[in-house]
């Protein structure tokens, strides 16, 4: 099992998307003012500077309580997470999607690996210490065993 603790109130992942106008190759139907003149655009969809920003201090903390030697998970994991935050309050959901895809390549290959978010994770507002509280361990169906 390794726990980790994330600094700041986590952002949500899928809150945060923001539309991002850039020059098309080719005409498309959109036209947009980009420099100093209108020009055939795409809008693309990409991830807000919060959740990037967060995204960033998250991954330096886990490189920093990373056990020396650490071989990233294999096999199906469970998950619990606390998440304390600060401000408005995050949806569960949208927790869970952030911190498995703040995961990913640290501690486990790929957030399908994620079998079971446990039953005991939640969101806890806390204005003097926002953090995110995550532990991961190897999966163990306890069905399959007796």
């Amino acid at each position: 099992m390794i726990h980790l603790t994330l600094p700041g109130s986590i952002r949500s992942k899928k809150n945060s998307h923001r539309p991002v106008t850039i020059p098309a190759k080719g005409k498309t139907q959109v036209m947009a003012w980009i420099g100093n003149k209108w020009r055939y655009a795409q809008v693309i969809i990409v991830t807000g500077k919060a959740y990037k920003t967060w995204e960033l201090e998250a991954w330096q903390a886990i490189m920093q309580q990373r056990p020396p030697g650490f071989k990233l998970f294999t096999e199906q994991v469970t998950v619990k997470v606390l998440a304390y935050y600060k401000g408005h309050r995050p949806d569960l959901s949208g927790v869970f999607e952030s911190v498995g895809d703040c995961l990913e390549k640290l501690i486990y290959a790929d957030d399908r690996q994620i079998e079971q978010w446990d039953g005991e994770s939640r969101v806890i507002h806390d204005l003097k210490n926002p953090r995110t509280e995550v532990w991961v361990d190897e999966f163990k169906d306890l069905l399959e065993a007796g």
